[in-house]
């Protein structure tokens, strides 16, 4: 029962690391710095893991592959318009929220944003009120994740698999009513109104990876269930 621990931690950690990846991606305009963590990634461990997702990391490495000096501010003038919809009255932008893309007039603040905001206070997370950015920002989402993954590792690791298990299930109904729900509409979004290949890959590579967790979920929620089920046998 136990010898599988290792295997559930590490698929966890991966998960944390590449919702954090994400994370990054759409909290704000890229730094340098930011962007050249990013060209030193090496994504050929994820090569086969998802034809889309292998699309998007090809087509962010292309681009940050010819980087050069007016690299960032040409990206951080697509992240304005194509995300923050600056300058942009009459077309729908990919602005990252639940809320815009769920909610009948399209419009920030919605419910979207009242369900994840109890869900991240329940987990006793909190977003910076200072940012003055509602929680039902894509962003955070990836964050409350990431966070969670961690906080099943924990309790895996301290042997508590029904606390593992309770927790794998929370991400489950998140991810479920949260993601999936508006994920298709967004990256369609994002992919058809930035207007650099590294942006469109960012929508690729999102859109596959939160399909892509589900199944992880679902496998590491059957795997966890398992386990619990044996202890009590036991």
């Amino acid at each position: 029962m136990t010898e599988a621990i290792p295997a559930l931690c590490e698929a966890n950690v991966s998960r944390a690391a590449i919702y954090r990846v994400l994370a990054s991606l759409y909290f704000k305009e890229l730094s340098e710095e930011q962007l050249d963590h990013i060209k030193g990634l090496d994504f050929s461990a994820f090569d086969g893991m998802d034809e889309e997702f292998s699309a998007g990391c090809a087509d962010i490495t292309a681009y940050l592959r010819r980087k050069n000096s007016a690299t960032r501010q040409l990206l951080a003038a697509d992240y304005a318009g194509a995300i923050l919809g600056a300058g942009m009255h009459d077309e729908r932008r990919a602005t990252p929220y639940e809320s815009v893309f769920t909610s009948e007039k399209g419009l920030m603040m919605q419910e979207a944003r009242d369900e994840v905001y109890k869900t991240l206070l329940k987990a006793h997370l909190e977003v910076n009120p200072n940012l003055r950015v509602p929680e039902d920002h894509l962003s955070f989402m990836f964050e409350y994740l990431a966070v969670m993954a961690e906080r099943c590792n924990e309790s895996l690791q301290a042997g508590d698999f029904a606390e593992a298990l309770e927790n794998l299930q929370t991400e489950q109904s998140f991810h479920r009513d949260h993601l999936l729900n508006w994920i298709d509409a967004y990256c369609d979004c994002l992919e058809s109104c930035a207007e650099t290949r590294f942006y469109q890959g960012v929508a690729k590579m999102t859109r596959s990876f939160v399909y892509l967790d589900k199944e992880l979920l679902d496998d590491l929620t059957e795997a966890v269930s398992e386990m619990v089920e044996d202890r009590v046998a036991a």
